[in-house]
């Protein structure tokens, strides 16, 4: 009988010592807070302290999960989360009125992400900017077999913050940073993006130099004529442009075939200049063109296209 208290006296200290290194808690932003859990949370379950707050040292005080009475009372109190089954605990005082609350997250480290999509990258958030006067915009894709929400984001370039915005559909952040357009990148922008499902949080992180996600606007082509054709610099792009040059990409193509068709070209070029004369043709042709950052060979402007038809 000795020897069966020890064993599971034993068993019990490896639990709790396991329980101590599979889970962290950690402020999210004031009233938010995530339970980061290591291994499957589904076989889990972790007590965590909550505290109504020490203005409320002297008040007696009941508490809700989820605007459902539970037994625990008093300022300070211990609660059980099971699985990934966080929630919203509220402290109440005498007539019922809310004191304060806090909303525990649940975070699977080691679960496949599931809240937002992968983009065709393998990247849950896509960043781009149109020139680098400072502003850019990042966006998701949230799964459609989930009702994600927006927690917390923050953008910073060292230790300087950079405002951000969320935008109104709730799937991007347009965000600007204050800079000169002229310096040097030396170190990267980071991007923290943390969202939920019910109780279920996903951390998302992404790291970049804007040289890295430039992408010009679409080119306006401006003129058509006799094979000819003529298109500006995007309105968006930065000047001058000896400083801020752009390469494009010319194709002749056949015609009702698109300009990201695999098909080899009739014609295709890299240019610097804005003009571009067809060879001397007497059949139907589409003529495309698009920009890019020569000096990072990164993302290119969407195509322009114009269809020229002969009878």
């Amino acid at each position: 009988m000795e020897m069966m208290n020890l064993i599971f006296l034993f068993a019990l200290h490896l639990t709790l010592l396991h329980m101590g290194e599979s889970h962290s808690l950690r402020v999210i932003k004031p009233n938010v807070v995530a339970l980061d859990m290591d291994g499957d949370p589904m076989t889990q379950m972790t007590s965590v302290s909550l505290q109504c707050g020490d203005e409320f040292k002297d008040v007696e005080i009941h508490w809700q999960k989820n605007e459902q009475m539970i037994l625990s009372k008093g300022n300070s109190i211990n609660v059980n989360i099971q699985a990934m089954l966080g929630g919203n605990f509220t402290c109440h005082g005498l007539s019922g009125e809310v004191l304060n609350h806090t909303l525990v997250l649940v975070n699977p480290v080691n679960f496949e992400k599931a809240i937002l999509k992968q983009n065709q990258d393998k990247e849950f958030i896509t960043c781009l900017a149109r020139n680098y006067n400072g502003l850019f915009h990042c966006s998701w894709k949230w799964s459609p077999i989930r009702n994600g929400v927006v927690v917390f984001f923050k953008a910073f370039r060292n230790s300087s913050h950079i405002n951000c915005s969320l935008d109104p559909d709730n799937a991007g952040l347009t965000c600007e940073e204050e800079k000169c357009s002229y310096s040097e990148e030396v170190t990267r922008i980071n991007l923290t993006l943390v969202v939920r499902n019910q109780y279920r949080l996903e951390e998302h992180q992404r790291t970049f130099f804007i040289h890295d996600i430039v992408k010009p606007e679409k080119v306006s082509i401006t003129k058509a004529e006799n094979n000819e054709f003529h298109w500006g610099t995007p309105k968006t792009w930065n000047m001058p442009c000896s400083y801020y040059p752009l390469q494009y990409e010319v194709k002749v193509i056949k015609p009702h075939k698109g300009c990201d068709d695999t098909a080899t070209p009739v014609e295709n070029e890299y240019i610097n200049e804005t003009h571009y004369k067809v060879s001397d043709r007497r059949r139907s042709y589409t003529f495309c063109v698009r920009a890019q950052d020569p000096f990072t060979n990164q993302v290119w402007s969407d195509w322009n296209q114009q269809s020229v038809s002969f009878t």
